[in-house]
């Protein structure tokens, strides 16, 4: 691997770092304070972020999208969370949702809705997870039964991000044979305008404007054009969809351990007690000192792993490491913020609180640290801890 960014990668880096610094921190806690983003609002923040290549990141430029690779991936979205961690998860969420549009092989579908997602308009998301259904996605229960030129979906889905203000939504599901009683794995757009379906917001300790939603199908009729096909079969769709998901999670949890750092920075070389500031005592420095280290180890994990998905290499491996480590590393570094800030890290009048509870959430989504280590134990030894 070059560990070096080429020119245009640093000024890509430099450019969004200017405008989260500038435009995005300063308003993060206050839409925190609000609760789950509103269909405005992430409408507006998505046509903003839009010329810096956030929307449509992965999507090819001949069909409208940014037209970049694995490798920017990590720099843009490090730089977002860093800033506004549930933004970042409002934008990540719909631009690589994109991906699945984009790569379909429905060519009326992706040309019918993508210019609208393309131009912040319309917002898309994914919905694999369910009640009963975390890690073992071969268990999925919700079900389309052929009828005529349509689907009748029934199930319901959780923890969907993006989930309430999304207007269409990518649902892995099993369609239904009727006369065989043979379930196979597929996946369905579903246009809330046009197939109606109920959300209700859950809420969560951190990321709290990250909109994320239970979706209830109760004979939702879709029509038989929305099913998406591609070259990779629906099962191992739904496994690529959680690599890249993994690794995404792990440069958003470095993200915001790096927020928390730099908040931690600033606070020691300001505070004083005893007559000097307390980035001059020993045991501050080793909390910084560590803190620095862990970072660069998460983030090199991740860029990693997001190296190995542009590649098209099989990387469960990688992206379950970069997971498990990264996500359990914020924890320990935002902790660390609270404890250099004293009494003040408890505060919300600090945005280090704010950093600890986002940091929180990353180690549960897309498989808890727990799954990955059963994936790394898999990959390594070669024996399954399950089927």
């Amino acid at each position: 691997m070059n560990f070096d960014f080429t020119d245009e990668q640093k000024m890509l880096q430099d450019t969004v770092r200017r405008y989260i610094n500038e435009k995005i921190m300063s308003v993060a806690d206050e839409y925190d304070r609000k609760g789950p983003m509103s269909k405005a609002d992430a409408q507006r923040f998505l046509k903003e972020l839009k010329p810096f290549g956030y929307v449509g990141t992965l999507v090819p430029e001949e069909l409208g999208g940014a037209g970049l690779t694995h490798n920017e991936w990590p720099i843009l979205f490090e730089e977002l969370r860093r800033g506004y961690a549930s933004l970042g998860g409002v934008v990540g969420i719909t631009s690589n949702s994109m991906n699945r549009i984009a790569s379909s092989g429905n060519i009326h579908l992706r040309d019918l809705i993508l210019p609208g997602l393309l131009n912040g308009d319309t917002i898309i998301c994914s919905a694999i997870t369910e009640p009963n259904v975390g890690s073992d996605t071969a268990g999925i229960e919700t079900t389309a039964v052929p009828d005529g030129d349509s689907y009748i979906i029934n199930g319901t889905k959780c923890w969907i991000s993006n989930g309430t203000i999304a207007d269409y939504v990518v649902v892995t599901l099993k369609v239904l044979d009727p006369k065989t009683g043979d379930r196979k794995p597929a996946q369905i757009l579903v246009d809330k305008a046009e197939s109606p379906f109920a959300t209700r917001e859950i809420h969560k300790i951190g990321v709290r404007s990250f909109p994320t939603a239970e979706l209830f199908f109760e004979d939702c009729r879709v029509p038989r054009e929305n099913l998406l096909v591609s070259k990779e079969n629906p099962a191992e769709a739904s496994v690529s969809s959680l690599n890249f998901a993994r690794a995404n999670a792990a440069i958003s949890a470095v993200g915001v351990a790096q927020a928390s750092l730099e908040a931690a920075i600033k606070y020691a070389k300001e505070r004083t007690q005893f007559g000097k500031r307390i980035g001059q005592f020993q045991l501050i420095q080793e909390m910084i000192a560590d803190m620095s280290a862990e970072i660069e180890a998460g983030r090199l994990l991740a860029y990693k792993a997001f190296f190995c998905l542009g590649k098209g290499i099989r990387c469960y491996k990688e992206c379950s490491i970069a997971k498990a480590y990264a996500t359990e590393m914020a924890i320990r570094v935002t902790s660390k913020a609270i404890q250099i800030h004293g009494a003040y890290g408890l505060s919300d009048e600090y945005p280090v609180e704010r950093y600890f509870r986002d940091a929180r959430c990353y180690t549960i989504p897309d498989g808890t640290t727990q799954v990955q280590q059963l994936i790394i134990g898999r990959e390594t030894l070669g024996m399954r801890a399950f089927t």
